[in-house]
């Protein structure tokens, strides 16, 4: 192999034919490559003279700081629960004297190239990451350059990587089974953005749960509607504007159900009363919602403080497929759910 050329873990790979991450877990000493594999890698860079300076080694000179990088299309810098979980991290981390390194973005191809600048320059030991996608680049990226990272979620896959999630396709079957208890036969989901992989989850178990209670979905009732109560009210708007609008809305987040709950009022009807409202999340203001938001809480604090005690297990050596956890949401019932009765005005 000709040494004219720099060699990177990227040129080493084509030219054995691998991929980047195979040739980085093997250079690394991973268990899960074989040892002939191993063997051709190791060889295949002796002979170009590579001398090994991984992200990994680089990390030998701790920074003691953890990387989360905010991607604001996804997630409000204000949100209720970005400030309750950035507290729960930091708590933990500060307990071994670890810093909370938050930058933020304006989009996915932004966000990566950020990523590449943190490891770049050794600012990082590592990234928490949230508002997992179902295929996200940043679990690509950070898996083939060999940097510890900790979901809030999992993607499409639930791969081989640490991963905290709440169980937000179960709150949706007992949101719509608390409904059909209560004599609701025609519900609407107001969802997040399409590419974030509970709101996939949450929307088969949506469908799923219909069926069971024998309900028909309708498409036009399952909408993307966004992340902010502008998008709420403006979804819920167009539900109640149909020929025959629904009795009852679920929302993924609690500021998509404070938006419909705008619209119900606006519309003439009264939230609860006429149409049923169930959020989730529990976010600080719901419980002084007028009327008061039944939901589903995560306790995004706890998340933050469990996601952070994961990452430093992984630091002291703990594989992350270990590491994957699943909790479920808690209910909280208030006034905006009740049984059915006619729709009628305020």
């Amino acid at each position: 192999m000709s040494s004219s050329r720099r060699t990177t873990i990227e040129s080493l790979a084509r030219d054995l034919g691998l991929s980047a991450s195979t040739v980085s877990r093997a250079l690394n000493g991973y268990t899960d490559i074989s040892d002939e594999t191993r063997r051709r890698v190791q060889e295949s860079a002796d002979d170009a003279g590579y001398k090994l300076i991984s992200e990994r080694k680089k990390r030998l000179t701790p920074t003691n700081a953890v990387g989360l990088v905010v991607e604001m299309w996804s997630l409000d810098i204000s949100s209720p629960f970005l400030g309750q979980f950035l507290r729960g991290a930091t708590a933990a981390l500060r307990r071994r004297s670890y810093d909370l390194l938050v930058a933020s973005t304006d989009g996915a191809k932004e966000a990566l190239k950020v990523y590449n600048y943190l490891i770049a320059e050794g600012r990082v030991e590592g990234f928490i990451l949230t508002r997992i996608r179902s295929e996200d680049p940043r679990i690509a990226l950070l898996t083939e350059r060999d940097v510890p990272f900790v979901c809030f979620g999992r993607d499409q896959s639930g791969g081989h990587y640490a991963w905290h999630d709440i169980d937000a396709a179960e709150a949706v079957a007992k949101s719509v089974q608390y409904l059909a208890e209560r004599n609701h036969t025609e519900l609407a989901l107001l969802q997040a953005p399409a590419e974030i992989n509970f709101v996939r989850l949450r929307q088969s178990s949506f469908r799923e749960a219909l069926r069971h209670h024998g309900l028909k979905a309708r498409e036009d009732r399952i909408i993307n509607a966004g992340l902010t109560a502008s998008d709420g009210a403006q979804a819920a708007c167009t539900l109640l504007q149909s020929k025959s609008p629904p009795t009852a809305i679920i929302c993924d987040l609690d500021a998509l159900a404070m938006g419909a709950m705008y619209a119900i009022r606006d519309a003439g009807h009264v939230p609860g009363k006429d149409v049923s409202v169930i959020g989730y999340g529990d976010d600080p203001f719901s419980a002084f919602a007028e009327p008061a938001l039944t939901t589903f809480s995560q306790d995004s604090e706890l998340a933050g403080r469990w996601v952070a005690e994961m990452f430093l297990a992984i630091l002291d050596g703990t594989t992350p497929e270990i590491l994957q956890r699943m909790r479920f949401a808690k209910f909280v019932e208030r006034q905006s759910a009740a049984r059915r009765g006619g729709v009628t005005k305020a």
